[in-house]
């Protein structure tokens, strides 16, 4: 049997880094599951996925771990010691930008963490359009996710706002949501979200839009490069020049069934698994 250990640099000691694995791919319906492969916090594993930039011990082949960048380059805290140990302990490093960097590092979906899926979602949507904005603003993403926000309240474009970064904001606009503890919120019930990665990026994507998709929202996306590549025909693209992005959200909002799309969930689901790591990488080297 596969059995799959996971290190992780940001997690606390003695976290159990493989359930929200488990749970957000929903490997318990998987009748390979427990079967073909498992996960494992003991030493007798026989396989390592790294998150971020940890630095275990390994006595195990470099072709059975894969490393995991769960943030882009600029916040990953890449170092030239944890470089020399990927080239000595890792098979592949999945990476959304890998600049100068060499093998193992390879540039591709990471498999982030993201929402459990909803037993069941809505078709019919009662709100148009949602952004969250955070009450960071340090990175572009952070500063063009305000600039929007900015226009949406000098409008009357029916675009609700949700996140700490309402706070900012000293109006009583009913569009402003404020904070939320469950992401279903601003997500559910709108046809549209907005979302915005914190930086451009070839391949790196999180559950800002993975958690659009499962909800059956349409996402107005601006990250990742290469979305298409993962989800056809499923994004609606901002361009980061405000001006032609705001007329594209007025033309939405005008004229919402013009931009409608069709997501397929379980597709969605099927790509961002992480069976499909599982599969793809270790099945072959569990001999």
């Amino acid at each position: 049997m596969i059995k799959i250990r996971i290190f992780c640099s940001f997690a606390s000691p003695g976290a159990d880094c493989s359930t929200p694995f488990i749970e957000t791919s929903e490997l318990k319906d998987d009748p390979e599951y427990n079967t073909v492969y498992c996960f494992t916090n003991d030493d007798d594993y026989t396989h390592a996925i790294l998150l971020n930039i940890p630095m275990p011990e390994l006595k195990i082949p470099k072709e059975n771990v894969i490393g995991l960048a769960f943030e882009p380059i600029q916040f990953l805290g890449l170092t030239q010691q944890f470089v020399d140990y990927a080239q000595q302990h890792i098979g592949k490093y999945f990476i959304g930008n890998k600049g100068n960097l060499h093998a193992p590092f390879v540039e591709h979906f990471a498999y982030m963490w993201h929402m459990t899926p909803l037993k069941t979602v809505k078709k019919e949507k009662k709100n148009l359009m949602s952004i969250m904005i955070s009450n960071k603003l340090q990175v572009s993403g952070h500063k063009y996710r305000h600039l929007l926000a900015n226009k949406i309240l000098e409008s009357n474009l029916p675009i609700d706002i949700y996140g700490r970064g309402c706070n900012y904001y000293k109006t009583t606009d009913k569009r402003l949501k404020g904070e939320f503890k469950d992401q279903r919120l601003m997500l559910e019930d709108y046809k549209y979200h907005i979302c915005i990665e914190n930086y451009i990026s070839s391949h790196y994507f999180s559950e800002k839009i993975m958690d659009t998709l499962l909800c059956n929202s349409i996402p107005i996306y601006m990250g990742c490069v290469n979305i298409d590549d993962y989800f056809p025909e499923s994004a609606i693209h901002l361009t980061g020049d405000v001006e032609k992005d705001w007329e594209l959200l007025r033309d939405i909002c005008n004229y919402p069934d013009k931009y409608n799309r069709t997501i397929n969930i379980d597709k969605v689901k099927h790509k961002i698994s992480i069976k499909r790591l599982i599969e793809n990488n270790f099945y072959s080297t569990n001999i």
